[in-house]
């Protein structure tokens, strides 16, 4: 048995107060959008395409755009909301839990997958075609989107889910006419063309159409374009760098050797210097012992006059 709207609502002011901020994501990714707990999880808030169409991976590599209402994504990026922030298993036995603190009944099921059943019936019930379900659900095939639906009470919706598990085209049952005359002849029941049907609801509903595989290649064909040009631009700026570096080594080798150069020629003005300095030292001391002998000999003259003087 399904969780009522009023119950839905409960657990998810439960797991606000418990402020298990990846677990309301987690929550409202599967009561809101109808995703697989697996798709929940790794649901990134970065592919997001236009018009709040999200890209997702669903099972088997299958890949589909899905309408995430901008509540929804408002909620989530509040809770600072991550891909892969957490796993199924955990988030099942968290709802097992809050399952047996609110004292929900045994025979009301609470787990993730109870989540995504409960979307696919309320939509249902809100009178989303079945087809359209299918799409929004990412079912391959429709047989599958029926059982889902096997909670409709609705007479119509119960009469096509039936012609579709039993494999045959559904068919508008016929409306009685009220007040009939016996003249009016009996028409044959109007088939009723889905191909149509889906293609028009695509037209005017973008967000539930599934990408083909060539738009899914040509998306991931612009993938890798913008990654090879980010590749390109990094290696160019790299590039660039060994080329700046280069120039500035071979600047780097010429001061060097401009810088020899010139200690090379200081040092030999250097020795002319001391060269000279030396020579003009030696004169020097020439000179001054030169001096002093004459000194000397100018000292004895004057002794010898002195005595010459005395004498007389």
């Amino acid at each position: 048995m399904l969780l009522t709207p009023q119950l839905l609502n409960q657990v998810a002011n439960f797991i606000q107060e418990k402020r298990k901020s990846t677990f309301y994501c987690l929550f409202l990714l599967g009561k809101e959008a109808g995703l697989r707990v697996s798709e929940a999880v790794k649901f990134d808030l970065s592919l997001k395409k236009k018009s709040n169409l999200y890209l997702i991976q669903g099972k088997k590599h299958r890949k589909r755009f899905v309408f995430i209402d901008p509540q929804i994504i408002s909620e989530l990026k509040q809770n600072h909301w991550k891909p892969n922030q957490t796993n199924r298993f955990s988030f099942a036995h968290f709802l097992q839990k809050t399952k047996k603190d609110l004292g929900i009944p045994a025979n009301i099921e609470l787990t993730p997958h109870t989540l995504r059943r409960c979307f696919a019936t309320y939509q249902a019930n809100s009178g989303m075609p079945l087809p359209v379900l299918q799409k929004v659900l990412g079912h391959s095939s429709i047989r599958t989107t029926a059982l889902y639906w096997k909670n409709s009470e609705d007479p119509k919706e119960k009469f096509i889910r039936d012609k579709w598990l039993n494999g045959k085209i559904p068919q508008e049952p016929p409306k009685p006419i009220e007040n009939k005359p016996q003249w009016l002849p009996k028409l044959p029941v109007k088939e009723i063309n889905w191909k149509i049907f889906l293609n028009i609801h695509r037209k005017t509903n973008i967000f539930i159409s599934e990408p083909s595989k060539n738009l899914a290649l040509e998306n991931e064909n612009k993938l890798l374009q913008g990654k090879i040009k980010q590749l390109e631009q990094k290696n160019k700026d790299q590039q660039q760098s060994i080329n700046n570096l280069q120039i500035n080594l071979k600047k780097a080798l010429k001061d060097k050797e401009n810088l020899t150069k010139q200690l090379i020629q200081v040092k030999n003005e250097k020795n002319n210097l001391l060269k000279i300095l030396s020579g003009d030292f030696q004169v020097q001391q020439v000179n001054l012992s030169n001096k002093e002998q004459n000194n000397q000999e100018l000292h004895q003259q004057l002794i010898a006059q002195i005595q010459v003087l005395i004498k007389n």
